[in-house]
């Protein structure tokens, strides 16, 4: 391959590299947090849903590739579960209100899963 040819190459590949991770970081930032909110997104293929105990409340049954957000107006500590439409605790964990958080259910109903974002 002459010289003019790899360099080319080089610069096509470098270009590509660069757009790729800027993409990918773009796509990362979408999935922040917002203070004093909790979001759920059903990423799976069924619906799910979050309870907060302390509360006695829930948010909606959130259907596949949506999401539901409620507000909270205090700081302090929220316990929530999350579960799938069938009423299966998938886990749960303590998060800090002012800082928010969001949840992405995964997988499917016979092997579901959740990460927070």
């Amino acid at each position: 391959m002459n010289r003019a040819r790899w360099w080319r190459t080089a610069s096509v590949a470098a270009v590509s590299l660069a757009t790729a991770a800027t993409s990918l970081l773009t796509a990362g930032s979408a999935n922040a947090a917002t203070p004093y909110q909790f979001t759920l997104c059903s990423d799976g293929y069924y619906s799910s849903y979050a309870t907060f105990p302390a509360r006695h409340m829930s948010t909606k049954v959130v259907a596949p590739g949506t999401c539901a957000t409620i507000g909270f107006g205090n700081a302090g500590t929220e316990l929530v579960e999350i579960n799938t439409s069938t009423g299966r605790v998938l886990g749960g964990f303590y998060f800090e209100r002012s800082a928010g958080t969001g949840v992405s259910t995964t997988g499917t109903l016979s092997g579901p899963g959740y990460y927070r974002w």
